[in-house]
């Protein structure tokens, strides 16, 4: 049995019949196109393992995403339980008037923290300049592509538009 040939073979077998066919002046003989039949048989195998592959990694890749989501809601279901424990705690020691308990194990107090925010609905476009210019804020430009895409159909493609393409397999 033959020994299976890389992609990169079976590339350079076709560059090395191309080599003979210039050296042939151009003349198909029977061993190139022998040869030439053999190698487009390597190639659809090929072809055919590299497309099997591709498609279980896909169904590798579907399947890591939904154990992802899977323990994505898990650890949001413990971490809300972890929330309700800790709020249950706080509110028995409210209940019995207790700012600290100290038991075997633990030590517990309320504590208080302090969370800002902004209400961004008073901020002025001169002071959102100010937090920009000292660093305190970021000015986050989002393009919606779709709707630029929409805009400029059958139309001049602005300079600052810019249009790339990308070489993708069909397989059916």
């Amino acid at each position: 049995m033959d020994k299976k040939k890389t992609l990169n073979e079976i590339l350079s077998n076709y560059q090395s019949l191309e080599m003979e066919l210039i050296d042939n002046d151009g003349e198909i003989t029977g061993n190139i196109e022998e040869r030439l039949l053999i190698n487009d048989l390597d190639l659809n195998q090929k072809l055919n393992g590299y497309e099997k592959f591709v498609r279980y990694l896909k169904h590798q890749s579907e399947y890591l995403k939904s154990m992802e989501n899977h323990y994505n809601k898990r650890r949001k279901v413990i971490e809300n339980s972890i929330l309700k424990c800790k709020n249950s705690m706080i509110n028995a020691m409210k209940m019995t008037n207790q700012d600290k308990i100290k038991t075997e194990d633990f030590n517990f107090s309320i504590g208080k923290s302090k969370k800002w925010s902004l209400d961004e609905s008073s901020l002025t476009e001169d002071l959102k300049y100010d937090l920009i210019k000292n660093g305190l804020a970021e000015n986050n430009f989002k393009p919606f592509i779709s709707e630029i895409k929409n805009k400029y159909k059958g139309k001049e493609i602005p300079a600052w538009v810019e249009i790339l393409e990308n070489e993708f397999l069909r397989v059916n």
